[in-house]
């Protein structure tokens, strides 16, 4: 089937770069036909943009400055990677790089985040765990998020989204943090089950209580695993989804894992529907996703993100949080020394040995235990192909 979209060739830049050298537009445009360009003020979080006062009156995140506590760098100016559009933040930088974009002939679509960061400074506002617990701080660095049920946070977000299509001449978003925290976050694996994400499952047809005992069941089972049955996990050669059903006592983890996607994908279709009803249907909304062997993990149902946006991206050919080709490496880590520490008698080795099995990797030249992932070096590249192939 040929695809109907145009094709284009973009660049994620840094608005204060862009705005400083507005010469490399057409430099680019000349030497690989660039197309598209998702400014990102590494400052604010978004491509530069600012806030009206009655966004301001509303915003959830404006006392930022007060909770350096939670987040050091504010003493530094730089705002927390939250959702939506925080005020006090000077334009200039993005209107030089939109007029530069209108006289080169590229588009510009607009940079926000969403819900993978920002929970360790908003706590009230954060994922809990079907437990009504924080996540552990132990897996920070892969994102403590955000709750994505929250009315008041949603309506706003979608009110900055209108306020910015309407105010500056882009062509639409591809918005950022569109997801859970990384999979390599264990524990967050297990969220979110508050009671505004309870009252999502009901209107999206879940049967709620089925899914906490089914995952509660589950990391239980997880807990007494003995080194026998990974070793007859391994040697079954089983996929993710064969793992579980193995494990799991019914098909509640599934929904479970189902039920946290669907919640972002219904997001997102409210999103694209507020902005292009203020903007026009041909202002894009999309956002970039997880590789398919952990998308579902970190919620993104691909069928569900289709449906709901106008695009998706990729991540990065190389490592870091979002990276491709380190999705399943970073998530091998922590699950193995997760399952080591909770269920006794485990050979690390071989645990990490079952988890490339379950993400088909395990042709691969890869370490044989989690410092050794950590460490590195690692087969990026062969990582890579293996999840766009």
């Amino acid at each position: 089937m040929t695809s109907t979209h145009k094709s284009r060739r973009i660049w994620f830049c840094q608005t204060e770069y862009v705005a400083q050298h507005p010469e490399s537009l057409q430099k680019l445009k000349d030497a690989v036909g660039l197309t598209t360009i998702m400014p990102e003020s590494p400052v604010c979080h978004t491509s530069g943009f600012s806030a009206s006062a009655e966004l301001a009156k509303r915003g959830p995140f404006e006392d930022w400055r007060q909770r350096l506590d939670a987040w050091p760098r504010g003493a530094e100016g730089i705002y927390p990677p939250v959702a939506g559009i925080i005020s006090g933040f000077d334009d200039a930088p993005l209107q030089r790089v939109i007029e530069a974009c209108k006289s080169t002939g590229i588009e510009v679509w607009g940079h926000i985040g969403l819900w993978s960061y920002g929970g360790e400074v908003y706590p009230e506002f954060a994922l809990r765990d079907l437990e009504g617990r924080p996540l552990d701080r132990r897996y920070q660095e892969w994102g403590i998020g955000l709750c994505p049920s929250r009315k008041a946070v949603n309506e706003w977000t979608r009110d900055c989204l209108v306020e910015a299509i309407q105010h500056y001449a882009i062509d639409g978003f591809d918005v950022d943090h569109a997801r859970y925290p990384a999979p390599a976050n264990v524990h967050s694996l297990i969220a979110c089950g508050c009671a505004n994400c309870q009252d999502e499952a009901v209107r999206l047809g879940y049967d709620f209580a089925a899914m906490r005992r089914g995952v509660l069941a589950l990391r239980q089972r997880l807990a007494q695993l003995t080194l026998a049955e990974v070793r007859a996990l391994v040697a079954g050669r089983p996929s993710l989804m064969d793992f579980l059903g193995l494990l799991a006592q019914d098909g509640s983890v599934l929904d479970w894992v189902q039920f946290r996607a669907h919640i972002l994908a219904e997001r997102m279709r409210e999103f694209r529907a507020a902005v292009q009803e203020a903007g026009g249907r041909d202002k894009v909304f999309g956002s970039d996703v997880f590789p398919a062997s952990t998308g579902l993990l970190g919620g993104h149902w691909y069928g569900k993100w289709e449906e709901a946006t106008d695009f998706l991206t990729g991540g990065s050919s190389h490592g870091g949080v979002v990276g491709w080709a380190t999705g399943v490496t970073n998530l091998a880590r922590e699950w193995t020394a997760a399952l080591c520490r909770h269920a006794q008698g485990l050979d690390e080795s071989e645990v990490l040995s079952l988890v490339w099995r379950m993400f088909g990797v395990e042709d691969l030249d890869l370490p044989e235990t989690a410092a050794g992932v950590a460490e590195g070096p690692l087969p990026i590249a062969a990582l890579y192909e293996r999840e766009v192939a």
